[in-house]
């Protein structure tokens, strides 16, 4: 009989997320991936990996099982590192979903102060918890889509805490990913009376990302960026500014400027110190992406290059779904990373 993976759940309460403007919960369930054969007395300690999950998930989605086509993630991480593919490490999931689908993982007054609450009471948390380096020299972050930026970014601002990122289909290039959709942003919204209404109905929704039609869900998706990067504690429920205009479909120059502030394309700029710290920058996406943030990821990639900072840049025949089976590849390249950079800098 074959064991079942070892995931373990713990509760985290956090202060920096107490009486956040969402009314978000500051209790959350922090799962825990241990690698077969983890022993807490062991000399040397466990490496980490914090995987980022994308918008409206948790990181507890990434422990579904995915039918008996493909393997669950847990489980692939069981068969590569039994395999002897890897070293064992170590896989937090953290929560960082808000009330409009997701934090974004970055510090906000309007969400809370999410990038805080990973790197300052969830990465000393689970150090307490776990038999695991305390050295960001055996910690890397991960993560698809928001969980991609989240992860990139994290590494740009943070890389005292995290020295190894990988991004996939990272939200990038947004004079794209937020624009395309204003015609169709604008139908919904005109037809549901308004931001506010059409908030209130998708809330109200039992299964919104399953009985709503896509064009909904993508509405719903890009107003919620607005309590990230745009916040106002003024607006009803949106808690942020809108970065178009509602009627004519034109961006407002000064809320777009804050949008573009967060695009990792141009966040380069302003970090490049900060990211020649980072031992390993892995992007990777799908050719097919419907969101185009494979060529987002190019530009971030033309972009280190310009700078001379190390990174590689891995794409594949999918679209922006159905890629949990790469992380197994994923986490072999950053693992073996992370021993290698060590034995050059301990």
């Amino acid at each position: 009989m074959t064991n079942l993976p070892n995931i373990q759940i713990l509760q985290h309460e956090s202060i920096l997320l107490w009486e956040n403007p969402m009314r978000d919960p500051h209790i959350r369930h922090l799962p825990v991936y241990i690698p077969p054969g983890y022993d807490s007395k062991r000399k040397e300690p466990y490496p980490t990996v914090y995987l980022l999950s994308g918008w409206s998930g948790r990181g507890s989605r990434y422990l579904n099982d995915e039918g008996v086509f493909s393997k669950s993630l847990p489980a692939l991480l069981d068969e590569l590192i039994l395999a002897k593919k890897f070293e064992p490490v170590v896989v937090i999931f953290p929560d960082g979903g808000t009330r409009l689908g997701c934090s974004q993982y970055i510090n906000s007054i309007s969400n809370g102060p999410y990038m805080d609450y990973l790197c300052d009471e969830i990465v000393p948390f689970v150090d307490a918890n776990f038999h695991t380096h305390k050295n960001p020299l055996f910690r890397g972050i991960a993560g698809h889509s928001s969980g991609g930026f989240g992860a990139l970014v994290t590494g740009m601002l943070r890389p005292d805490c995290f020295l190894y990122v990988c991004s996939s289909a990272g939200d990038s290039w947004y004079e794209y990913l937020y624009t395309h959709s204003i015609p169709s942003m604008i139908r919904v919204l005109e037809k549901d009376g308004g931001v506010q209404t059409f908030i209130e109905k998708f809330l109200q929704n039992p299964n919104p990302l399953g009985l709503l039609p896509r064009d909904h869900v993508e509405t719903m998706m890009n107003l919620s960026i607005c309590a990230c990067f745009s916040p106002n504690l003024s607006i009803p429920l949106l808690k942020g500014d809108l970065y178009f205009d509602v009627k004519t479909g034109e961006r407002i120059s000064e809320v777009w400027k804050k949008f573009l502030a967060w695009d990792p394309v141009y966040m380069i700029d302003k970090n490049i110190a900060n990211l020649r710290k980072l031992q390993w920058i892995h992007l990777e996406a799908g050719t097919e992406d419907e969101y185009s943030l494979h060529i987002g990821h190019r530009q971030i990639a033309k972009k280190l290059k310009t700078y001379e900072i190390d990174y590689v840049l891995d794409e594949y025949p999918g679209k922006h779904g159905g890629h949990h089976y790469r992380f197994g590849d994923r986490f072999q390249k950053m693992v073996k990373k992370m021993y290698s950079s060590s034995e050059n800098s301990l």
